[in-house]
């Protein structure tokens, strides 16, 4: 179960960027603009590139899928290459798997697994920085990105990582990579590529494989 929830929070991670901090007052305009944004996202579709550093073995290891969100608690993240994995939340359901072994889980009577999916649905789409009682947030430019630094305040989560960083396009307020720096110094990133929105997506993207 925890080997499940730690492959769910790395779904959601590169190295510290250089970025310049903001007023409090900048902080504030750049978060509403983001929730504007975010309020108006009834779906996203996107392929991405995930890199993961490991720091015992200073090695990467890249891997490659497509994700689909849909308003209602909907998301799909499925690896491709270089292996075939797939996590589906849909309502109260979360899905884990591939065709050797499977987990479906009811976020109803497992508390863990409903805040990781509550968690993850929200940093996907961005909505996660209005979240006060899961995180700190703190806001910095960096080239064409608004970064958004998440410190996770529940102990359960601070045990697994020290941080999120979620970019944000400046052009659209659009998120375009994710990064979890896991506590054990390993760090990931997802690249976002060929994102669209408020697209028409059949409900059997979401379907639990049975």
């Amino acid at each position: 179960m925890k080997k499940n929830i730690l492959l769910i929070l790395l779904l959601l991670t590169p190295l510290l960027m250089q970025a310049a901090p903001l007023s409090q007052q900048q902080k504030q305009t750049v978060i509403a603009n983001i929730n504007k944004a975010v309020s108006g996202l009834q779906s996203m579709s996107c392929s991405f590139v995930q890199t993961k550093q490991m720091k015992m073995l200073n090695d990467k290891m890249t891997s490659r899928g497509q994700m689909h969100y849909k308003q209602g608690n909907k998301l799909r993240w499925e690896y491709t290459t270089p292996y075939k994995y797939l996590f589906i939340f849909n309502g109260t359901k979360v899905y884990v798997g591939n065709k050797a072994k499977k987990d479906v889980i009811d976020t109803n009577s497992n508390k863990v697994f409903r805040e990781v999916a509550r968690i993850m649905m929200n940093t996907v789409t961005g909505k996660a920085l209005s979240n006060k009682a899961d995180f700190t947030t703190d806001v910095a430019s960096s080239g064409n990105s608004w970064v958004v630094t998440l410190v996770p305040k529940k102990r359960d989560l601070r045990n697994m990582f020290s941080k999120i960083q979620l970019l944000f396009n400046k052009s659209n307020y659009m998120i375009s990579e994710v990064n979890i720096f896991e506590k054990n110094g390993d760090k990931s990133n997802i690249k976002m590529q060929g994102i669209s929105t408020n697209k028409a997506i059949n409900e059997s993207v979401f379907a639990i494989p049975r």
